[in-house]
């Protein structure tokens, strides 16, 4: 279900950070264990288009301080099986009297047996009511070489006592070379009865001739230089704990 800010969904939580909120009597831990019949990450599958688990874990601390991660088993274009993918993020979030909330970060990513595809960012965003906006800036993004910027808008609403439904828009932009440029949605909805979660959600990627092929994943040649729509359904169920 979309949430403002560092309540992504997915994390796994950096071990010494998580150490020191929870021993803070302030800090609240959250975390997720499911299942997802496509990892999608920004339009682009990093499970090869097939199912992955995931098991998240999200930390908010005292005084507007947050921290998280998440690992799922995924695997790039190039991998023959698959593989640990981490996320570790930390920042700070502050609601201001006007109800408007800022936040800021840095956030990691590490694909085990691919460490070229290492990447990390760092990220700024506002939120009101049930809308945020977020900008990422990587200096080499998922091994490409290329400085990136991410933008996003989500928001979401109620359509009743057990179902929300939920939207995102990206769009990624490499001032170096606008090949790598592309525009992706995601819209869903959602349901959660007693700590499980469910939603269905259609993401769709306006890709150009690189950085994602026929099969959708990262590491894969597109074998067309014009732009082309990929769209997919992707169900997923998990457990809050």
């Amino acid at each position: 279900m979309p949430q403002p800010f560092h309540r992504q969904p997915g994390a796994f939580a950096l071990t010494g950070l998580a150490c020191i909120f929870a021993a803070s009597a302030q800090a609240q831990v959250s975390g997720s264990a499911g299942i997802v019949s496509d990892y999608m990450y920004r339009g682009i599958s990093l499970s090869s288009g097939k199912p992955a688990a995931r098991l998240s874990l999200d930390i908010d601390g005292a005084a507007g301080w947050f921290a998280g991660g998440q690992v799922v088993s995924g695997q790039l274009a190039p991998q023959s099986h698959r593989n640990a993918q981490w996320l570790g993020y930390g920042g700070y979030a502050q609601r201001l009297q006007s109800g408007l909330s800022w936040e800021a970060g840095v956030s990691a990513y590490a694909f085990h047996g691919a460490p070229d595809w290492n990447f990390r960012e760092v990220f700024a965003g506002l939120s009101f009511e049930n809308y945020s906006a977020r900008l990422h800036y990587s200096p080499d993004y998922l091994g490409f070489r290329e400085r990136t910027l991410y933008a996003e808008l989500n928001g979401g609403g109620s359509l009743g006592p057990a179902w929300r439904y939920f939207w995102r828009g990206g769009y990624l932009a490499a001032p170096g070379n606008a090949e790598s440029n592309r525009a992706e949605g995601r819209l869903g909805i959602g349901t959660a009865f007693e700590g499980w979660q469910m939603q269905l959600s259609l993401d769709t990627v306006r890709l150009r001739n690189q950085g994602a092929g026929a099969s959708g994943g990262y590491g894969s040649r597109a074998s067309s230089p014009s732009s082309r729509m990929h769209s997919k359904l992707v169900l997923g169920l998990a457990r809050s704990f």
